[in-house]
C-alpha cells in the first residue's frame, strides 16, 4: 500500500471519529456523556467531581400576555402585557480532575441537566 493511500485512510478515519462524538462529551466508565442528560447519570459513571460549585440565576424570559374579563360585563376583555417573566434557575459546574494524562474536564448543569462540557487542559496528581 503506498504511502499516500495510507494517508487518505488516516485521514478518512480521524474525520470519521470526529464526526461520531460531538465535541461536547465526556467519556466515562466507556460511556459517553453529553448535553441533556441529568447529573445522577453523570455522578453514576463520572463519580463524585474533584470540585463543584453552584449559584443561582435570574434569567429574563419572554413577554407573557395574560387576558382578564370585565366582571360587570362579560363582553369586554382586557389583555395585559408583563414587560418580562423571569424564572430563577441553579447553575451547578463540576470539575473532574483524571490526572496528568488526561484533560481536566468542566461539566455544567442548568436546574440538573448537562448544558455543557468543556475541555479545561491537563489534570495533575
Amino acid at each position: 500500500m503506498s504511502s499516500i493511500n495510507t494517508l487518505r485512510l488516516a485521514i478518512f478515519f480521524s474525520v470519521g471519529i470526529m464526526v461520531a462524538y460531538p465535541a461536547t462529551a465526556l467519556r466515562c466508565d466507556r460511556k459517553v456523556m453529553s448535553e441533556g442528560m441529568r447529573q445522577i447519570e453523570i455522578r453514576k459513571y463520572c463519580g463524585e467531581p474533584t470540585e463543584k460549585q453552584e449559584r443561582t440565576v435570574v434569567r429574563a424570559g419572554i413577554p407573557r400576555r395574560q387576558g382578564r374579563t370585565n366582571p360587570n360585563d362579560n363582553s369586554q376583555q382586557e389583555l395585559l402585557y408583563n414587560d418580562r417573566s423571569y424564572e430563577e434557575v441553579v447553575v451547578e459546574e463540576w470539575t473532574y480532575n483524571f490526572g496528568p494524562h488526561r484533560f481536566m474536564v468542566l461539566v455544567r448543569f442548568v436546574n440538573g441537566l448537562v448544558t455543557d462540557i468543556e475541555d479545561l487542559g491537563y489534570g495533575f496528581r
